[in-house]
């Protein structure tokens, strides 16, 4: 999915001079790509300046340390490009804290016989590091020590999301999650049910924090509808882990909406990722069966459903959510 990884650069605005499909027959274990390949990629960087490398798979520490050693530029995989836009994304305290939880994970992984600079002693004069400690095990231990104190910050989050659940089932309040590959169409969604006016531009990964709203359907009823962070291929397991506290919400919503890009080509392929991601979040089968499938954007697909079997809709135009939301009340 070269169009994916195009799209998630473009999101960085960083400017891209050279692409290559390379069918990887046998992974080379110290850099992952063959002599051939990365001479290539070195003769492109004469020719167009080019000073960073993004290769859409995930490397481990050492590839990526040899790699830079040979090309001399930067280099960063998908999990580094997905989290440095989650960390432009991130608004709220809780979300700023669950990607800075998500980034550190990922850079203690790339200490891992990544930087030889790191590998100098350290003498034990001072409290922090220990008699003989190599710089790169103090680096290490700072790093896990900043991850404990965000887990702990997260715990008090997840403290207070439970308090919320709690209150609304006090009240009988039913709740419908909206889940669904990133850039689907969900806030645009929980904007026109809620009649908020969330964040919701043609972005990838717009909303990285839970928001909530009341959506009335009549006869005094009302329901809550949750928007979520979207989801992607090959997510990063940092994130599922970092996201907990907000994914729980998927878990104890009595509902899940799946919402897809049908003017997507693709969008059969992300519907399955979405199934297999909630599955990775601990979602249960029973849930997942039950879930709603709502097939956004109609407004600029080429294909046709059957509306009767379908919920086709289009949350930019209106066109097909009251009838939807009507559905609703029977769930």
């Amino acid at each position: 999915m070269i169009a994916e990884i195009e799209n998630l650069v473009n999101n960085l605005n960083i400017i891209i001079s050279a692409k290559r499909i390379t069918k990887i027959r046998k992974v080379t274990a110290s850099t992952m790509l063959g002599k051939g390949v990365i001479q290539e990629i070195i003769d492109n960087i004469t020719s167009k300046k080019i000073n960073l490398l993004i290769v859409n798979s995930v490397l481990t520490p050492r590839q990526q340390k040899n790699l830079e050693d040979k090309l001399k530029i930067k280099v960063i995989d998908r999990t580094g490009i997905i989290l440095e836009i989650f960390s432009k994304r991130a608004k709220s305290k809780e979300g700023k804290l669950q990607v800075e939880l998500a980034d550190l994970i990922y850079r203690k992984s790339r200490l891992v016989r990544a930087w030889t600079h790191l590998e100098r002693q350290r003498g034990g004069t001072t409290f922090i590091g220990g008699p003989g400690e190599l710089q790169i095990e103090l680096d290490r231990r700072l790093i896990q020590e900043k991850i404990n104190r965000i887990k702990v910050n997260l715990k008090k989050v997840k403290s207070r999301r439970n308090q919320q659940r709690k209150l609304r089932k006090k009240s009988n309040f039913k709740t419908f999650a909206l889940v669904g590959y990133t850039n689907a169409g969900k806030s645009k969604l929980f904007n026109r049910l809620t009649k908020k006016k969330q964040s919701s531009r043609n972005v990838m990964f717009e909303t990285l924090d839970t928001k909530t709203g009341r959506v009335y359907l009549g006869d005094n009823k009302y329901i809550g509808v949750i928007d979520t962070v979207g989801f992607i291929n090959n997510i990063p397991t940092q994130l599922i882990e970092s996201f907990k506290a907000t994914l729980e919400e998927l878990i104890y919503a009595d509902v899940l909406i799946n919402v897809i890009d049908i003017s997507d080509i693709n969008y059969r392929n992300k519907e399955r990722i979405t199934i297999e991601t909630l599955r990775m979040a601990n979602v249960s089968e029973a849930k997942i069966n039950k879930m709603i499938t709502v097939y956004n954007k109609a407004d600029l697909s080429p294909y046709t459903l059957c509306t009767e079997r379908h919920n086709l809709i289009s949350a930019y135009t209106g066109d097909g959510v009251e009838e939807f939301k009507a559905k609703l009340i029977n769930y």
